[in-house]
This record gives structure tokens, sequence and C-alpha cells, in this order.
């Protein structure tokens, strides 16, 4: 998997030389963040944070509002790593801190340890102080409290030479769990390796210096010596159903990436095709991933209308668009964005008083309730009712899972 990265630095995204000399500034962090996260789950980096010089959460707390991505950098309590988590981010990233208590508190399948080593040693503190400590020392004990390792050789980190794959191999054998690898990545050759030992690639400098595009990067995962026309599973990204299964070939995956599009290889008419056409049944690509193989690509679409040419949602008869609090959001945006309409819920948005009246008046009855069946309706009443006015503050259903994601300590 590719691991895009942006690394900030007062609010701008920046690529350091050796974790030190800034080589490259970028003030259009949103807009990248848009671009990487086609490509995979993308890595916020707080290098500020991380070297006790100040910190970008707010900005980085906006970024996950827009994209859920994995965050690291100055991550040293636990009031910040929840809060992080509540904010969307999918993993948090560990570095000094992964040693202590508090993180025990916290998911395990959500906390990425930071290897930082130079040579076949432990570095910390935002790289400036290196560590009496041997890497593979420390592999399996922290491998008991995480569920990923990111590790960086930081005296190859943004120089542009490859990477150090002796090393990389002794950490990745060593460890019982996922490893990402950061630092040196400079050539496609170096992707691919890091992909046949089972690793994730975390790439920052190779791509801001252009010495790499990410569409590249991405295709150099794809075995087409293996098959011309690579089975493509196609997936609504917002359900995550599995929506058809297409072929894809090199000029198709690439028209795809280039477009952002459901575009794929016809066997029957023995050329590439984009999805909608001629039926408007369009597709917009969201993400993409490839099997540990190389041979089985993943689309996550957005689909306007029905996938089926026989107009279902999807050509699996078993995958259908069933009622989720997903659905619920997008009924709230439609209400929102329509307030001329004369629904009960577009006057409820458009009246706080109306949503407080409900709110207190449902309370009441859920706690009177104590039928079966009256419970379950006053507490979808409630459950409706609490959903209403959170988004009428403009908070979505997702931010109120995430905040209760961060609360859960399972490990």
């Amino acid at each position: 998997m590719l691991i895009p990265s942006i690394d900030l630095m007062d609010g701008k995204a920046v690529q350091l030389e050796q974790g030190d000399k800034k080589i490259i500034e970028r003030t259009d962090v949103f807009e990248l963040l848009e671009q990487f996260a086609l490509y995979g789950e993308v890595a916020i980096i707080d290098l500020d944070a991380a070297m006790g010089k100040g910190s970008n959460q707010t900005l980085i707390e906006k970024m996950l509002r827009q994209r859920p991505c994995r965050v690291g950098g100055g991550i040293r309590d636990l009031a910040t790593a929840k809060s992080y988590l509540a904010a969307g981010a999918t993993k948090i990233i560990l570095g000094t801190s992964a040693s202590q208590d508090w993180v025990k508190k916290l998911p395990r399948q959500a906390l990425i340890f930071a290897i930082d080593a130079k040579d076949d040693y432990l570095t910390t503190h935002g790289w400036q102080k290196t560590q009496d400590v041997k890497v593979l020392d420390i592999i399996a004990d922290w491998a008991e409290n995480c569920g990923e390792f990111l590790y960086t050789q930081v005296k190859k980190e943004g120089m542009m030479q490859g990477i150090d794959q002796p090393r990389i191999s002794d950490v990745i054998k060593a460890s019982p769990i996922p490893v990402t690898v950061a630092g040196g990545i400079t050539h496609y050759e170096d992707l691919q390796w890091i992909n046949a030992q089972g690793a994730n690639s975390q790439i920052g400098m190779a791509i801001y210096s252009g010495h790499m595009s990410l569409n590249q990067a991405f295709m150099s995962l794809v075995d087409f010596n293996k098959t011309a026309l690579v089975p493509t599973v196609v997936q609504d990204a917002k359900t995550h159903k599995v929506l058809m299964m297409a072929y894809s070939s090199k000029a198709s995956l690439e028209h795809a990436l280039k477009t952002r599009t459901g575009s794929y290889f016809s066997r029957s008419r023995q050329q590439l095709w984009t999805k909608g056409e001629t039926s408007n049944n369009t597709q917009k690509l969201v993400q993409v991933d490839v099997d540990c193989d190389g041979d089985t690509l993943l689309f996550l679409v957005e689909q306007q209308n029905n996938a089926c040419h026989f107009e279902r949602y999807s050509c699996f008869a078993s995958q259908t668009k069933n009622y989720s609090l997903d659905y619920l959001d997008e009924v709230f945006e439609a209400r929102i964005n329509s307030p001329e309409g004369q629904s009960f819920t577009q006057a409820l948005f458009a009246s706080e008083a109306l949503q407080i009246e409900k709110l207190k008046e449902e309370c009441d009855e859920l706690i009177e309730a104590t039928d079966h069946n009256h419970v379950r309706w006053e507490a979808a009443d409630l459950l409706f009712f609490t959903l209403v006015m959170a988004k009428a503050k403009g908070v979505s259903i997702q931010e109120i899972v995430n905040d209760l994601r961060s609360r859960n300590n399972e490990r």
C-alpha cells in the first residue's frame, strides 16, 4: 500500500533533508490532501509538535474533516491522542511516547509506533537524540501494544539515495505486525521491493520533487506481466458494498487515475470504456488499492444512480443499499440544502426551538417507556432528534462515531 505523506511546519507542507534542512515548502495543503488521498491513506506529520516548536493541531483537525488520515508528530499525552482519534484520524503515530503507560488506554489497532533509526539504533525527540537501544531489540515488546510500525532510516530521509534494503528486511522479518517503510524511497523499484516484502511504503520527497509521480508509483505495484487484464473489484465508497467486478488494462488504469473516473477495459468490445458514458450512471474514483500479489485491484467509487445495467444498485443481488446512519446523514444534507421544502425534518433544521422541544419530549418519553417495542420506538425518536441537533450545529454522524471510537480502549 502507498501512504503519501504531508509533513507540516508552520501551517505549510514541507520536506526536510535528514529531518533538518528544509528543501521544499508548499501552502496548498488541502489540495495536496485531496490529490494524495486517491492512492492510499495519507499520513499527516506535525513536525512543529515533534520538535517541540508549536502545533498544527487545528489545521490537522480541519484536514481530517476532508479525509480520514493517520496522524503523527509530537503526540505525547492521552488527551491529544484521543482528540485526534475523535477528529477522524484512522490511526495515530507515536514515537517517544510509545512506551508510556497511558498508551495502553487506546485501542491497539489504532496505534502505529514509529521506529526512527540511525543505522541500527533508535532515535527520539524529533530525530535529535540517538539512544543506546538497538531497533531489533525492541520490536517484540513494542508489537504487543500497537497494530503497526512506521520504520524510518533517518540518514536516508530526504536524501533521494535509495533505501537500506538489508536493515528494512531485518525489521520486517522481526516484526509480527505490519510495517510501513519511510526514508529514502527514490525509485519505483524501491516501492516494488518493499511491496514484495509485504510492507507498505510512505513516500514524500520523491513525489514533491517530481522524481516520482503518484500515478506511476501506484501502477508500479500492479503486476501486468502476470496478466494483461487485472480483475478490478468496485466498491461503494460510502456503504462499502460491492457494486461490480470489471477488468483493468494498463491503459485503462492510467486513464482512471488521471481522470478519477471508473474506467475499465471491455473484454467484449476490446477497448477502454468509462462507466456512465451512455447511461449517465457515472463513477467518481475516490480511492484505489492493490492486493498483496499485485494482481487484483480495488476501486472505491461514488456511484451516480445504479451500477448494474439492469438498473440495480449492484451487479450482485445480495449487495443492496440498506438503510444506515450514513444514509440518514445524506438525507440531512439534502434537507439542509433544500430549505424551501415542506418536510418535518426541514422544519426542524429551520427552528432551534423546535429541536430543543422535541429532544426534551423524546428524552422524557424514553425514560417512561417500559414495553420493549415502545422503548425501541422512543429510543429511535431520541436518536433521530439528537442527530438532527448535532447536524444543525455542524457535527456529522461520522464525527460522532469517531468520537465514540476514541473512547474505546479495546486491546
